[in-house]
């Protein structure tokens, strides 16, 4: 009797234990990307200030926006790869401050690489007009014509042809013979990785050059092809171009 009158005790005890919800962070990594004009160290400001591409054409820039999916973390040294949610669209948008930091989840793990495709994957352009990040609110939609656009810069130029003196590069096309999607690797700077560890965040902050839209390996003038807004030969030579404007400058381990 005595016994299991102490163990009514114990378990009348155990029912009583109560225990405060513990937060789970929703993301270990924010993936953040800044806007630059050739040095990397110096962000881009749109309207207010003046650049100059490689053929010393200068230039003020209104929009720089892109899409990107399919982000992977990868270890060379060990062959692993882990990907981040294959369906999940962002688009990073220079003038909205909360597009520009991504936050995400990845295996605790060292890595050294990261890469994620440039675009939208030709299934989507010809489902229609899509949700969140893909909302044709969002000013990327061709609806004249079917599928996304892909990346976005626009300005002015003194040496543009076009009306207001406005430059336009709607980067777009998925079909085969006309695709600007790239997939896009980089680097860390030398000695550095993404050392993930339970409980911890890691930043990672990757520069965007508007520099690069207009060479490297396409010469692209704003004097000589002001507006770029359809399928074909010159989008694909400036998608070329600017698969190449991402650098990664810092990691940041906690």
């Amino acid at each position: 009797m005595i016994l299991a009158i102490l163990l009514a005790g114990v378990i009348s005890c155990q029912k009583e234990l109560k225990f405060d919800p513990v937060d789970e962070p929703d993301h270990n990594i924010v993936l953040r990307f800044k806007p630059v004009v050739q040095f990397d160290s110096v962000e881009m400001k749109f309207d207010t200030v003046t650049y100059k591409n490689f053929f010393k054409e200068a230039f003020t820039v209104k929009a720089f926006k892109f899409y990107i999916h399919g982000i992977e973390f990868i270890n060379t040294d060990s062959n692993k790869t882990y990907p981040i949610g294959n369906e999940k669209y962002f688009l990073v948008d220079f003038a909205d401050s909360n597009s520009i930091k991504l936050k995400l989840t990845v295996l605790p793990y060292k890595y050294n690489r990261i890469a994620f495709t440039l675009g939208v994957d030709s299934a989507l352009n010809v489902s229609g007009a899509q949700t969140d990040a893909l909302d044709p609110a969002k000013g990327m939609f061709w609806t004249w014509n079917t599928g996304y656009i892909m990346a976005k810069l626009e300005g002015t130029s003194p040496v543009s042809t076009a009306p207001s003196k406005m430059f336009e590069y709607h980067i777009g096309g998925f079909k085969q013979a006309e695709s600007v999607i790239k997939r896009v690797t980089l680097l860390f700077p030398f000695g550095e990785n993404v050392d993930m560890k339970s409980g911890k965040t890691t930043e990672i902050n990757v520069t965007a050059d508007a520099y690069d839209w207009f060479n490297s390996p396409h010469d692209i003038k704003i004097s000589a092809n002001a507006a770029v807004m359809t399928p074909g030969v010159l989008a694909q030579q400036i998608a070329e171009n600017y698969s190449k404007m991402f650098t990664v400058v810092e990691i940041i381990n906690d």
